[in-house]
């Protein structure tokens, strides 16, 4: 949801579940920031084990999502905040190579975040180190 013309923040999630997302809205109060949720364009099962299925046979074939959402010119924005929920307690949803091999990130910060309070990133760091390397962005560890 786009909530400002004049914002250099963009908030860009990921989740599995259509719940409310507690992180979301946590920076959405604390920062000026436009918002979008990715989603693929084939949607993950809601029960949770045809899910995982689903997961794992994405990183055992290498496959990317496609991903749904329309997203803004990103080239206004200086800081892109990037919620994710860890896969397996140490990767990268698939979804979120996706959204750096899909649009020109180059030169943009991006600031990773949890979209689940409980799960820390601290796993997922490496693979989104490379994937910053890779893409030429600038990744900035800051507690949100």
């Amino acid at each position: 949801e786009l909530m400002s013309k004049s914002s250099k923040t963009l908030i860009v999630y990921f989740s599995f579940d259509d719940g409310a997302n507690r992180e979301v809205e946590r920076l959405r109060r604390e920062i000026e920031a436009d918002i979008i949720k990715l989603e693929p364009v084939k949607p993950y099962p809601s029960e949770y084990t045809k899910r995982l299925a689903m997961i794992e046979w994405e990183f055992q074939q290498g496959k990317l999502p496609q991903i749904k959402t329309a997203l803004p010119n990103l080239q206004k924005y200086r800081e892109i905040y990037l919620g994710y929920p860890p896969v397996f307690g140490n990767r990268l949803p698939s979804i979120i190579h996706s959204f750096f091999s899909s649009f020109d990130l180059r030169g943009k910060t991006i600031i990773p975040f949890s979209e689940i309070v409980e799960e820390p990133l601290r796993a997922t760091l490496c693979e989104m180190n490379e994937l910053a390397q890779k893409y030429e962005v600038k990744l900035v560890n800051r507690e949100v």
